[in-house]
């Protein structure tokens, strides 16, 4: 069959040709005529002999006569047609010059060409080989049609398990980020329980005249119980706005209450390092749509890094700008400015810089910008030709 022949060359040897004629000159002539020419041949004198050769062999063309007893061609190429293995076997219509008109019915009953008496030795073989060639190619087409078939089945499938496998890495790492937002809740809520009441001793002790070094001690102790504190609360923030399940309270806030407030909590730092605030806002009373716990640790992070990173005795300078649309918050310190590590890691989690940003502040500024995008907004930073460093926040005036 030609499913199991060669692709890469045509050999004539490889084919079986049935010939059906009731003149035995005629197979006599043909059958030279193909044999030299290196096809293999089956003889066939009636159409019901023709038919049972083709019950128990399979061919790969027909030479079939039209004019016979008993059975026409026309009737033989009918069968042939209803035979499933013969469906597209090609059949060449042996025809006397007399029988052309007649042809077109062969062509009806599904013949591919044909060949009138006396033959014509170079025409018959041409005709021969161009059918041929032609199955040949068609099969070959479709055996490759299988074999990609085949080949988009099994990558389908593949494709179907890795998306599956896919599916599955999705939700255990939903499972994975809800274990870990219960594990860090219950983590800060179980640190500052006890940190409640270390505070309430720290506050009585405070009552009490101490020594020199208790007092440095107890300092010490203050300010790691805060540090550990406010670690513990923007934990708890960012892994809720990570994991979306923060519940915002939208409302309107005056922006000139908003940094007031914070600058009130900032003064005794301020003071510390006899640093100066100058304020240009455009005006107080412009209104920021927003969540007030969420865009004051915003700002108190901005604020307090930049009071960090400043020279004593220097100024920060906090700026606002309104337009229809957006509004604009600046804060400019005089401080070394940002190091080019800490630029390319400033509001990642857990990626401090070398200066201008500690553990602390690296991971309450990605809680900045994690507030800001939950406002629909942005956070940048950069440094100043002329030294220090610039904090720029950008939001809608409106959220949803």
């Amino acid at each position: 069959m030609l499913m199991n022949k060669p692709m890469n060359e045509f050999k004539p040897s490889l084919f079986t040709i049935l010939m059906v004629d009731d003149n035995p000159k005629n197979l006599q002539l043909l059958g030279s005529t193909l044999r030299n020419d290196g096809y293999q041949l089956e003889f066939a004198t009636s159409g019901p002999t023709a038919l049972a050769w083709v019950d128990k062999k399979q061919f790969d063309l027909i030479l079939l006569d039209i004019m016979m007893p008993d059975m026409s061609g026309f009737e033989v190429c009918a069968q042939l047609r209803k035979n499933k293995k013969m469906d597209d076997v090609p059949v060449i219509f042996l025809t006397a010059k007399t029988e052309k008109e007649s042809i077109v019915q062969g062509f009806k009953l599904g013949a591919q060409d044909y060949v009138t008496k006396p033959f014509d030795t170079s025409e018959l073989l041409a005709r021969v080989r161009t059918h041929l060639e032609l199955r040949y190619h068609k099969e070959q087409l479709k055996n490759i049609n299988l074999i990609l078939e085949e080949k988009v089945k099994k990558r389908t499938n593949e494709l179907r398990i890795a998306n599956e496998n896919l599916q599955k890495a999705n939700e255990d790492l939903i499972l994975l980020d809800n274990a870990k937002s219960d594990f860090l809740h219950i983590i800060s809520h179980e640190i500052r329980t006890p940190l409640n009441g270390i505070k309430g001793s720290l506050e009585i002790i405070k009552e009490y005249s101490l020594t020199e070094s208790v007092q440095k001690l107890f300092n010490i102790l203050d300010l790691s119980v805060c540090r550990l504190e406010n670690f513990s609360i923007t934990a708890l923030k960012i892994t809720q706005l990570k994991m979306g399940n923060y519940k915002m309270d939208v409302q309107s806030l005056p922006f000139g209450l908003l940094i007031n407030t914070i600058l009130a909590k900032a003064s005794q730092k301020l003071v510390q390092k006899s640093l100066q605030i100058v304020k240009s806002i455009h005006n107080d009373n412009d209104v920021i749509m927003g969540d007030f716990e969420l865009l004051t640790s915003c700002l108190t992070a901005i604020i307090d890094n930049a009071i960090k990173y400043s020279n004593s005795h220097g100024t920060i300078t906090v700026s606002s700008k309104a337009s229809d649309q957006n509004y604009l918050i600046e804060v400019v310190d005089e401080g070394s400015g940002f190091s080019q590590k800490a630029l390319n890691n400033l509001f990642k989690l857990f990626s401090p810089g070398e200066k201008h940003i500690n553990e602390n502040e690296g991971i309450e500024l990605a809680l900045a910008k994690l507030i800001m995008e939950a406002h629909s907004g942005e956070i940048e930073a950069n440094n100043l030709g002329t030294g220090g460093a610039l904090v720029r926040l950008t939001f809608p005036r409106n959220i949803n």
